[in-house]
Formats: C-alpha cells, sequence, structure tokens
C-alpha cells in the first residue's frame, strides 16, 4: 500500500509542485491583493477626512474673513469721509457766500474724489485682508496638521495689525490725495453749467479710472502694496518678515492685480446706476417747466422715431422711466447727487444700502476676490 502511494506521489511530483505553486502563489497574491485594497481604502479615507477637515477650516476662515472685512470696511468708510470731508463747503455754501462759485468748483473735485476713493480703497481693503487671513488660515492648517506651532497669538495680532497703516495711518490719506490731483487733471476744466447723461458720465469715469492707473508709481491697482502695508515690518521676528514679504508677493501678483482692476471697473458700474436711480428720483420732483425742457431734448435726440400722442405729462413720465440714459443733467445738479451718494459711510443696517455699502458687499461676494483667496489658502496650508 506505502509502495503504491510512494509509487504515485513520484509519477505525479510535479503536478502536485505545479499546483502546489498555483495555489499559493493565488493565495498570496489574494492577500497581497486585499492588503493592497485595504491599503488603498485608508488612503482614501485618511485624503476625504484631510479634505473635509481642510475645507470646514477653510469655510471658518472665509466666514471669519467676511465679518473682519465688513468690520474694518466702516473704519475705511469713516477715514474717507475725513479725508474727502464736505461739511465745511456745504456750510460756506449755505451763508450764500460771494465766492460762491469757487466753493461749487471745489465741491466738483471732492465729491468725484470721495466716490473714485471709496471704489478703490474698498476693492484695496477687500483684496487685502482676503489675502491675508487665507494667508494666515493656510499656516494654522498647517500648524494643526504638524502638530507644531509656528503662528503665535501674538504673530497673529502683529500680522493682522499690518493693514492698519492703511486705514489709520497715511494709506487712504495718500490715495485720496492722488486720487484728488488726477480727478483734478480730468474734471477741473469742466463747467459747472456743461449737461451730461449717463453715457457721458461713464465716459468721464472710465477717463478717470485710465488716469489713475497711468502712474505705473502710484497705480492702486498694481501698487496696492504702497498703500496697504507699511514700507517695512515694524517687528523683527523672522516668521512676522516672511509672512510681510509672502503678502506683498501676492498683492504684486497678476492676480491680485486682475482682481482689483476688475473690481474698480464694476465698482464704478455700481456708481453710474446709483446715479441713475438718484437722477430717476430728482426728476420726478422737478419743476414742470424743466421737465418740459428734458421733454423737449428727448423729442430732439428721438426724431424720426413713432410716438403716441399720450398727454404730455404721460409722455414725460414715459420718457423718464424709458430713457434715462438719454436725459441731460447740468453738471452743478450732479454734484450734489454724486455728494449724496458717498455722504455717509457703511451702513448694513440701512434700507436701500448707500454706495459705500453696496461697494464693500459686491466685494465680499465677488467670485474673483473669492478665488483668490482659494487659491492663497490653497498653497500655504499644503505647502
Amino acid at each position: 500500500m506505502l509502495s503504491r502511494l510512494q509509487d504515485f506521489l513520484s509519477r505525479h511530483r510535479r503536478k502536485f509542485i505545479v499546483t502546489g505553486v498555483l495555489v499559493g502563489g493565488t493565495i498570496f497574491a489574494a492577500r497581497y491583493a486585499q492588503r493592497r485594497f485595504v491599503e488603498f481604502q485608508e488612503k482614501q479615507a485618511r485624503e476625504f477626512f484631510e479634505r473635509t477637515r481642510r475645507m470646514t477650516h477653510f469655510e471658518s476662515t472665509e466666514k471669519t474673513c467676511n465679518q473682519v472685512i465688513l468690520g474694518m470696511g466702516e473704519e475705511m468708510c469713516q477715514a474717507v469721509l475725513r479725508e474727502c470731508s464736505t461739511d465745511e463747503l456745504l456750510e460756506q455754501l449755505r451763508q450764500n457766500p460771494k465766492n460762491k462759485l469757487e466753493l461749487w468748483e471745489e465741491m466738483k473735485i471732492v465729491a468725484f474724489t470721495r466716490l473714485a476713493t471709496y471704489v478703490y480703497a474698498s476693492s484695496m481693503l477687500v483684496i487685502a485682508l482676503r489675502v491675508q487671513l487665507n494667508l494666515l488660515g493656510g499656516y494654522i492648517y498647517r500648524d494643526i496638521m504638524t502638530e507644531q506651532k509656528q503662528v503665535t497669538d501674538e504673530l497673529k495680532q502683529q500680522y493682522l495689525s499690518l493693514i492698519r497703516h492703511f486705514i489709520t495711518e497715511s494709506g487712504i490719506r495718500d490715495l485720496a490725495r492722488y486720487i484728488r490731483s488726477q480727478v483734478i487733471a480730468v474734471i477741473k476744466a469742466m463747467p459747472l453749467s456743461q449737461q451730461l447723461s449717463l453715457n457721458d458720465l461713464e465716459q468721464l469715469f472710465w477717463s478717470l479710472q485710465m488716469a489713475i492707473n497711468a502712474d505705473t508709481r502710484r497705480d492702486p491697482n498694481s501698487r496696492m502694496s504702497k498703500y496697504l502695508l507699511p514700507s517695512q515690518n515694524p517687528s523683527h521676528s523672522p516668521m512676522l518678515q516672511k509672512m510681510f514679504n509672502e503678502t506683498l508677493d501676492l498683492l504684486e501678483s497678476e492676480d491680485a492685480i486682475g482682481v482689483c482692476s476688475h473690481n474698480v471697473s464694476r465698482g464704478f458700474v455700481l456708481a453710474c446706476d446709483a446715479i441713475a436711480e438718484s437722477m430717476g428720483e430728482t426728476l420726478q420732483h422737478m419743476p414742470q417747466a424743466e421737465l418740459q425742457t428734458q421733454q423737449d431734448n428727448l423729442k430732439f435726440n428721438q426724431a424720426g422715431c413713432s410716438r403716441s400722442n399720450s398727454s404730455k405729462s404721460q409722455n414725460v413720465e414715459n420718457n423718464n422711466l424709458l430713457n434715462i440714459n438719454r436725459v441731460l443733467m447740468a453738471l452743478a445738479k450732479l454734484i450734489p447727487i454724486i455728494s449724496g451718494l458717498t455722504s455717509r459711510g457703511f451702513d448694513s443696517t440701512a434700507r436701500p444700502h448707500n454706495l459705500p455699502t453696496q461697494l464693500l458687499t459686491f466685494y465680499v461676494v465677488a467670485e474673483k476676490t473669492k478665488t483668490l483667496g482659494a487659491n492663497v489658502y490653497e498653497s500655504f496650508s499644503s505647502a
């Protein structure tokens, strides 16, 4: 019996060896594949949890960023109002002085300066705080993941206080004075009696924007760090110096410049919309004789177009609603409108929102600004 078994094993030895190798290899391969699959699942789970954790931290950073922007926006608006105040001019005009024309000319310059300063300063502040808080958020997230403590509470305070240069030191002042110089160059020669349409006003803002952006040394778009941050880091902390340099590089990057330029253009569009709305309200309270003059101008501009034979008052009302872009208004009447739109600071509770509030709110939710912040956070949280 044993000899037969040995003979059988001897005859089929190769088959047993091959079968054993195949079975063992299969088992080994199955266990290896299972182990690799488990490792893959664990890796996927870790990446998912890390993405979720990073996303949660980023959303928290964004929420904090929005709150900080709106909080500091109030201070910024007050700084602009102090630098471009019309209170003294209005008080003098109420006394009907002999130099009334000179005062109105100065009122013209201050009104346009304040509006343009709001447009630029709001965009610059939002971009600066988006960059700062997302850069800081990226460093804090890395500290959490590596269980280190590079960013201390003192460092956070010192880093975020850098933007105070813009609001409480010379930033807003330098920006407003530079914009005033360009407003004088573009608008000073325009007589107060000049009739302007909304299209003329849009062209005027475009010319002003081009003039402001033309000086490569003081352009608020490409040189915004000149106004936003001090010329050098006031602290001797190596980590703060590193973050200061990185912030400068980000604010001078093509992405930040492009976002600021886009925001400013959109800001002037918002300003024109607000002026158009105020013009419509002004026309509703205009004396009948002046309304008739506007109607005659509209008829002249629309010569050759068919019209219904409605009553004059109904015709005037329809033209005010449908042809506000063709309405002409003297620059002297536009000045109080422009000045009134920017005479108050940021106020989230007011309804409807005034222009400074509209600008800040728009820049906060603007997609390009949010994308810039997200890119900064992604770069510094994964570095």
